[in-house]
């Protein structure tokens, strides 16, 4: 059947840019012909590399640098993006980070909060304004949220990881009726475990999983966002991108 939604000419922004999912899934969208892309990122170094590529590749790179533990700072971001940009068709609210080391209980209450701000508030402010933006302009739109498998289920060395990607998944599958009403699809993403910087590969309760799969690389997810993005139908229910499991 026919793509619904054509990435050519298209506005995005995508948080947590600089590397892993975020960059992978910019560098998809420019290879499709988007217009624009907003990255977004702490690490303001690694913006300008990406920046760098997306240029190469035909499409206008507009960078972001931003801190989205912090609320305030989340929503003049997402305000930027939509004025500088032109308009948004599609966001991914990407940017995430683990609530360790050290393991759950010994983790840090700081850094726990910082989880649940980065991974789940910033994500429910970028879909909140996103959905304001697009109804304003009156035009359909993706929003996907990369939440994670630890949704699905206990993740009992990092729970407020986990907390916070069931929590994204509950805000977006909330979302679903907008697509009716307003043609606004929200998406969660579920990926297994993916190469990226933020999965501790030297944990030792992660050890006995990263030897019995093979990791999914950052390009793996970019090519589902693609998908998901080109197809209207799916709207509300979570993505799953789920490992293989490495020949015995």
């Amino acid at each position: 059947r026919e793509r619904d939604m054509d990435i050519l000419g298209k506005r995005a922004l995508v948080t947590g840019a600089s590397g892993g999912i975020g960059r992978a899934c910019a560098l998809m969208l420019a290879r499709h012909g988007a217009r624009t892309i907003v990255l977004a990122d702490i690490d303001e170094k690694g913006l300008v590399a990406v920046a760098a590529e997306i240029a190469s590749l035909g499409a206008e790179a507009l960078t972001e640098t931003v801190d989205l533990s912090d609320s305030a700072s989340a929503i003049a971001m997402y305000a930027r993006a939509e004025e500088r940009s032109g308009g948004l068709d599609i966001i991914h609210n990407n940017a995430g980070i683990m609530g360790g080391p050290p393991d759950f209980p010994d983790d840090n209450i700081d850094r726990m909060i910082a989880t649940m701000q980065i991974n789940l508030i910033a994500m429910m402010i970028g879909t909140k304004m996103g959905v304001g933006f697009m109804r304003a302009r009156s035009v359909p739109g993706v929003i996907i949220n990369t939440a994670s498998t630890a949704a699905l289920g206990p993740l009992p060395k990092d729970p407020a990881y986990a907390a916070s990607k069931r929590g994204i998944l509950a805000y977006s599958e909330s979302c679903k009726p907008l697509h009716a009403e307003f043609g606004i699809r929200v998406i969660p993403l579920c990926p297994a475990v993916t190469d990226t910087p933020i999965v501790a590969k030297d944990a030792d309760w992660l050890q006995p999983i990263l030897e019995s799969i093979r990791l999914l690389q950052p390009e793996d997810i970019a090519e589902e966002v693609r998908r998901i993005i080109e197809d209207d139908s799916l709207s509300g229910e979570a993505i799953v991108v789920h490992n293989e499991p490495l020949a015995q």
